[in-house]
């Protein structure tokens, strides 16, 4: 019985051995994986999937700024780019520019460099940011820290889910300080209509209260509102387009920081295209 038990032992110790060996062979023989990019570098790959980059182009028949009209026809470019710390965590850093395109009117151009961190925790994020804003010509170049909490709402509400935030900003250069709060919504429309998820209607309401103590106000704080609808098309998994039009109130005379006067009231349409990953 021994003996039947150590012969099948080196049988099975036999076996082994050859099976690695037949392993060892197909692996030396198998072709190396080519290393295209930086992402199929096994020990990089994690750290890149971590990014994520967007670009837009758009244009605005008018550009409005927390209620105030600031010039006519813009085209807006912006570049944005995130990374996933992880644990909740995030950071961004991104570019958006602002230049007049309105023959007449076009002497505006405005450059801002913004930067912040993300923390997010059960269906809340909170996102604390900096801001430069860097005007050509005269004026001031700005600086101003944000802080803003928003709750997502999908996992309750699904294709009804309303996402609101409230923030609040102050703005160095002026001894600004700003609330703000709304509501965004994206209505999956062709989803509803055609059982396809290309096509969404956005919708988004927000009132804020400014108040500049250097001068960016006619007559102390101001109460502005504004309103947006836009049809969203997705044109693959990166790209996308939208139009739509936009609404704005403010009750500060328009006699304020570089607004255009007698503007209480603003419609006009925006349109955009992105690319993001």
């Amino acid at each position: 019985m021994t003996k039947e038990i150590m012969t099948a032992a080196c049988l099975l110790a036999s076996s082994t051995l050859m099976y690695a060996a037949d392993l060892s062979a197909a692996s030396a023989t198998a072709p190396a994986k080519e290393i295209n990019t930086l992402c199929d570098i096994a020990d990089i790959a994690p750290v890149l999937e971590k990014f994520s980059a967007s670009i837009s182009v758009d244009y605005e028949s008018e550009y409005i700024f927390r209620g105030k009209q600031l010039a006519y026809g813009v085209v807006c470019p912006e570049a944005d780019i995130g990374y996933d710390i992880g644990s909740g965590f995030g950071a961004y850093i991104g570019w958006w520019g602002c230049n007049s395109v309105d023959g007449e009117h076009a002497n505006y151009e405005e450059n801002d460099i913004y930067c912040g961190a993300t923390y997010s925790v059960e269906n809340f994020t909170i996102d604390f940011g900096y801001t430069l804003f860097t005007y050509a010509g005269s004026a001031k170049n700005e600086n101003e820290i944000k802080l803003m909490v928003s709750y997502d709402t999908s996992e309750l509400l699904g294709d009804f889910a309303v996402s609101p935030y409230v923030a609040g900003f102050y703005n160095f250069t002026y001894s600004g300080t700003v609330i703000e709060g709304g509501l965004s919504y994206s209505a999956p429309v062709t989803k509803w209509i055609l059982n396809q998820n290309w096509g969404t209607v956005d919708l988004a309401a927000s009132v804020g209260y400014g108040d500049y103590s250097e001068g960016m106000t006619y007559g102390g704080g101001y109460t502005y509102v504004a309103l947006r609808g836009d049809f969203n098309v997705a044109l693959n998994d990166y790209c996308s387009i939208s139009a739509g039009v936009r609404y704005s109130h403010n009750n500060d005379n328009d006699e304020g920081y570089a607004a255009i006067a007698g503007k209480e009231d603003n419609v006009w349409f925006g349109t955009s295209f992105s690319i993001g990953f």
